[in-house]
């Protein structure tokens, strides 16, 4: 339930109490005043009727009260009154043409809550030479409640009215002052997702405004960072990669040359003696020496493949690809390249040893902890990209969850730190896909890309 929708609903329920309220006090005002005219209307006609019979002379009171009966019986159709006339011993309805009580025009339910009490109003009228009779007045309040519902429906109307033009004008402005905050929302996604370029409009809320501009300064501050790190993980990179390339070249020359030596004396011992045993002892010393050679060789593959120097990219890692097969018997390793390969392989120095070290460090966790029987590598040349696709069919993990790798992540710095794309996928028993792009930029007057 958003911001704009809880505002709305609590606007609408108080508007709604509002126009309830005035019904309920229109109701309650028209059923009082129907009562009070009602009643009233009834007593002044009592009062009139017995002023009638009273203001005559004894004489002619008996033929006056007879005529003024007569002419009761005569009554048309009366507005707000019921008149009946009783008389007899049992005071039997006496026939007459009084007329009967009226039907509202209103509904029902508003009939049933303004109509007053009932009330009826008795007067005995003794005329010498006629039975004992009796006149009865009720109220008929079927006009009254007519007119008020007439006004309650205009006035309750008009409520209504009132109520849906502010309700609209209220969603309204509430939606215009509130739409910016969906934009900050966006924008707030789009910092999560790393797009730390996206900045904010300003808008007309003074509040709002300045939640613009501190999210802008945010993302500039972190846009800085990003690239100050990106930086700084460039530079890391490339020490260590010289670092690992000025071990490799020490390793060559200082541990080749000695091992060699070692090789080269024993050699010359071999040739100079007869002595069985220390044949033996020579061959022990020269097989050892390989085995040394055999190691070193193998870190000086690890810290710095002197292949890529020398040969470019796609041949360092068809060497790498086809040694880790050669050791993995359980799981092997399809690698394809599409593209211009003559380009690929004159790469720049950064791109190259990314993409080996990448190469480099998928399988040494397939290796590891994917427990898989293929591995498919992909290096495709696009027009402006280079794209390296790297997939397993092993037993993959939540990728989620598991956060703590370093391998993920220093793959996912090198990547970032050459303004590259980064993407890995995983699910438990579907394996792993890393999917890399790096845009290549063409040197001037080189065949090189960086």
């Amino acid at each position: 339930m958003n911001l704009q929708f809880r505002l709305n609903l609590l606007i609408t329920t108080l508007f709604i109490s509002i126009l309830l309220a005035g019904a309920v006090l229109v109701i309650h005002n028209a059923r009082n005043a129907l009562a009070e005219e009602t009643e009233s209307t009834a007593q002044l006609t009592l009062q009139l009727l017995e002023l009638a019979f009273i203001q005559t002379s004894p004489e002619d009171q008996a033929m006056h009260q007879f005529e003024l009966m007569q002419r009761i019986k005569e009554f048309g159709k009366v507005r707000h009154l019921h008149v009946e006339i009783l008389h007899g011993e049992g005071l039997e309805p006496f026939p007459t043409d009084i007329s009967a009580v009226h039907k509202s025009d209103a509904p029902d339910w508003f009939v049933n809550m303004v109509a007053p009490s009932s009330i009826v109003l008795r007067q005995s009228i003794l005329v010498p030479g006629m039975p004992a009779s009796e006149l009865v007045i009720r109220p008929d309040p079927a006009d009254e409640i007519t007119e008020a519902w007439k006004e309650a429906r205009s006035l309750i109307g008009l409520l209504l009215i009132f109520f849906l033009i502010a309700m609209i004008f209220v969603y309204v402005i509430i939606g215009r002052s509130l739409k910016p905050i969906s934009a900050i929302i966006q924008g707030l996604d789009d910092i999560e997702q790393g797009d730390y370029q996206s900045r904010l409009q300003s808008v007309q809320l003074p509040e709002l405004d300045k939640i613009t501009q501190k999210f802008n300064a945010m993302a500039g501050v972190l846009e800085q960072s990003r690239e100050q790190n990106r930086y700084l993980t460039q530079q890391t990179l490339a020490i260590q990669e010289e670092e690992r390339r000025h071990l490799a070249r020490e390793l060559h020359d200082e541990m080749g040359q000695s091992i060699s030596a070692i090789k080269a004396v024993a050699s010359s011992i071999n040739q100079r003696t007869d002595d069985v045993k220390i044949k033996t002892n020579v061959t022990t010393i020269t097989d050892i020496s390989n085995r040394i050679y055999d190691v070193v060789r193998g870190m000086m593959r690890r810290l710095h493949p002197v292949i890529l120097d020398e040969l470019g990219l796609i041949p360092a890692l068809n060497d790498v690809i086809d040694d880790w097969n050669t050791h993995h018997e359980n799981t092997f390793c399809h690698f394809e390249v599409e593209g211009d390969l003559d380009k690929l392989v004159t790469l720049s120095k950064e791109v190259s040893i990314t993409i080996f070290r990448l190469v480099q460090e998928c399988l040494n966790n397939v290796a590891k902890h994917a427990n898989a029987e293929d591995v498919y590598i992909r290096l495709k040349k696009e027009e402006t990209q280079l794209k390296l696709s790297i997939k397993d069919n092993g037993q993959g993990f939540d990728i989620k969850q598991n956060t703590s790798g370093l391998g993920l992540l220093g793959m996912r710095e090198r990547v970032e730190a050459l303004n590259g794309q980064y993407e890995s996928r995983s699910e438990p028993g579907k394996g792993v896909s890393i999917e890399v792009r790096l845009t290549l930029r063409h040197a001037d007057n080189k065949d090189d890309f960086s």
